[in-house]
C-alpha cells in the first residue's frame, strides 16, 4: 500500500514538473510575440500595451480621426456644381476625410502646372484621356490597394473594368470607373403606324434596321419622314459610330503609332455598312444636319444616348412619350448578335505622389458603394459602376416611366483584344466628308491613312520635345 502511494506521489510530482516547464514555455512565447506585436505597429500610443494576439497587427487603412481629419483633394474638371453633387454625399459619410475639389482641365498641360505650383492632388479625372496624364508618372495601380481594402473589383461593371485594363500596357486596374454612357435605339409607334409597319420587338442587326429605315424615308400628308436617325445632326457622330465601336478595334497600333485602318478588315467593313445608311434619301440633307429629326416627330428610330431624355421632352406630352415612343438595344452585327459597343469611362486615378493612398481609396470606394451608385442609376447622372444597381438605372426620371431602359444591359460590351492606343486620337475617320464624297471605301480609307499618318509623326515630335 505505501509503494502504491509513493508511485502516485512521483507521478503527480512529474505531471506538476510538465504543467509549469509548458507555462513558462507559453509565457516566453507570448511575451516574444507581444515584442514584435509592438515593433510592427508603429500606430501604438506610448505607455500603452497593444492587444495580447498570436498574429502580428497589421498598419490600419483608415486615415484621418473625426478630430483630426485627413484632405483628399481632388482635380477635378467639371465645376463645383457637378463635384458637389458627386462628392459631398461622400464627404459627409467618411467623418475621417475632408473631400476638396482642385479645379483643373486635367490635361497634361494644366496638371503641370499644379505639380510646379506645390498642388499634388490625391485622385485625378483624367476627362481627356489617360493619355494626357501617363507620361507624367502619376498613375498608381489599384490591384493591390484594392486587395488591401477587401474590395471586389467583381463587384465592378466588367465591361468598365476591361475598358481601364485596355488602357495600361500591363493589364492593371489604374483607375476606379466614374460611371459610363449607354446608347439606345428609340423608335415612334406613330409614324411606324403611318407607314403600316409593325413594330421591332427584338434587337435588330444592322442590315435589318438599314432596311426598316428604307421603309419608312419618305413623304406623308407633305411631311418628309426618316427612317432612322443615328444621333442627329448630320448622322455623323455618336451615333453612327455604334456600329465599328461594337467591333471595338484601334486605328493604330499602341506601341509603334502605325496606322491600321487599311490592313484591319473592321474598318472595310464598316464603311461598307455606313455607305448602305448614307445612300438612303434625307440621311444628309440640310434639314437633318441641323437638327434631332425623332424630337421633331420626323424620324421613325434614332440610335443615341438612353439618357437622351433625361433633362428634357422633346415631345413635351409626357403621355407622347409614356404611350408613342419604346426603345430597344442599338443594332447589332449578323455575325456577332450579342455584342454592344464597347463602353467608354473615365477612371478615377489615385495619384502615386499621394501622401493618403488608403484615404483616397477610401473615396472612390464609397463613390462605388451600393447607396452611391443607386443614387446615380435611378437619376441617370450615368451609366452605374456596378452591376448590383443595374435593374434600377432611370427608375427616378419621370420620361422613362414605362420604358424598358434596362434593355442596354441585354448586349455584352465589346471588349479591345489589346492595348488601347493612345495615337488613335490622331487618326480622324471623318464620317461626313466619307458620306458626302464619290470616294470608294478603298479610297477614302487609303487618304485618311496617310493624313493620319502625318498627325502621328507631329505628335511624336511634339511629344519628344515635351520630355526634352
Amino acid at each position: 500500500m505505501k509503494l502504491v502511494k509513493k508511485s502516485w506521489t512521483i507521478l503527480l510530482l512529474f505531471a506538476m514538473l510538465c504543467t509549469f516547464v509548458i507555462a513558462c514555455e507559453n509565457t516566453t512565447d507570448n511575451n516574444d510575440s507581444n515584442k514584435q506585436v509592438r515593433s510592427a505597429d508603429e500606430n501604438t500610443a506610448p505607455n500603452q500595451e497593444s492587444e495580447e494576439t498570436d498574429t502580428p497587427k497589421e498598419t490600419p487603412l483608415v486615415e484621418g480621426t473625426a478630430d483630426n481629419p485627413v484632405t483628399i483633394t481632388v482635380a477635378f474638371p467639371w465645376g463645383e456644381e457637378i463635384f458637389n453633387n458627386r462628392f459631398q454625399e461622400i464627404d459627409e459619410k467618411l467623418p475621417n476625410i475632408n473631400i476638396e475639389m482642385v479645379a483643373c482641365e486635367c490635361k497634361s498641360a494644366s496638371l503641370q502646372e499644379l505639380f510646379a505650383s506645390g498642388v499634388n492632388p490625391d485622385i485625378i479625372f483624367p476627362n481627356y484621356g489617360v493619355h494626357e496624364i501617363e507620361n507624367l508618372g502619376v498613375i498608381y495601380p489599384l490591384d493591390e490597394l484594392a486587395k488591401n481594402h477587401n474590395f471586389d473589383i467583381n463587384s465592378l461593371n466588367p465591361g468598365l473594368v476591361s475598358s481601364i485594363r485596355s488602357l495600361d500596357i500591363e493589364g492593371r486596374l489604374i483607375g476606379i470607373p466614374d460611371g459610363t454612357g449607354y446608347l439606345s435605339l428609340f423608335y415612334n409607334k406613330e409614324i411606324f403606324d403611318l407607314f403600316g409597319i409593325p413594330y421591332p420587338t427584338e434587337t435588330m442587326t444592322w442590315d435589318q434596321a438599314f432596311d426598316l429605315a428604307k421603309k419608312m424615308t419618305g413623304q406623308r400628308n407633305g411631311i418628309s419622314y426618316l427612317g432612322l436617325e443615328l444621333g442627329g445632326y448630320g448622322n455623323t457622330g455618336d451615333g453612327a459610330a455604334v456600329p465599328i465601336k461594337e467591333l471595338a478595334v484601334n486605328k493604330t497600333d499602341p506601341d509603334t503609332g502605325e496606322v491600321l485602318i487599311t490592313k484591319d478588315p473592321a474598318f472595310t467593313k464598316y464603311l461598307e455598312l455606313m455607305k448602305k445608311y448614307y445612300s438612303i434619301p434625307g440621311v444628309r440633307s440640310e434639314e437633318a444636319k441641323n437638327g434631332e429629326l425623332f424630337g421633331q416627330k420626323q424620324a421613325a428610330m434614332t440610335v443615341t444616348w438612353t439618357a437622351y431624355f433625361v433633362h428634357g421632352n422633346p415631345f413635351e406630352d409626357v403621355e407622347y412619350l409614356k404611350n408613342k415612343v419604346a426603345m430597344l438595344p442599338v443594332p447589332v452585327w449578323a455575325d456577332q448578335p450579342t455584342t454592344g459597343p464597347v463602353l467608354g469611362t473615365t477612371p478615377m486615378v489615385i495619384s502615386s505622389s499621394s501622401e493618403h493612398k488608403d484615404a483616397a481609396f477610401s473615396v472612390l470606394k464609397e463613390y462605388v458603394s451600393v447607396p452611391n451608385q443607386t443614387k446615380i442609376a435611378q437619376s441617370m447622372a450615368s451609366g452605374p459602376a456596378i452591376t448590383e444597381v443595374a435593374d434600377l438605372y432611370g427608375s427616378a426620371i419621370e420620361n422613362y416611366v414605362g420604358q424598358d431602359v434596362t434593355s442596354v444591359f441585354k448586349l455584352t460590351p465589346a471588349n479591345y483584344q489589346t492595348r488601347q492606343s493612345l495615337w488613335d486620337q490622331y487618326v480622324n475617320l471623318d464620317l461626313a466628308k466619307f458620306a458626302d464624297s464619290d470616294m470608294n471605301v478603298q479610297e477614302f480609307l487609303r487618304i485618311t491613312k496617310e493624313e493620319g499618318e502625318a498627325a502621328v509623326a507631329e505628335a511624336k515630335t511634339q511629344l519628344g520635345n515635351t520630355k526634352k
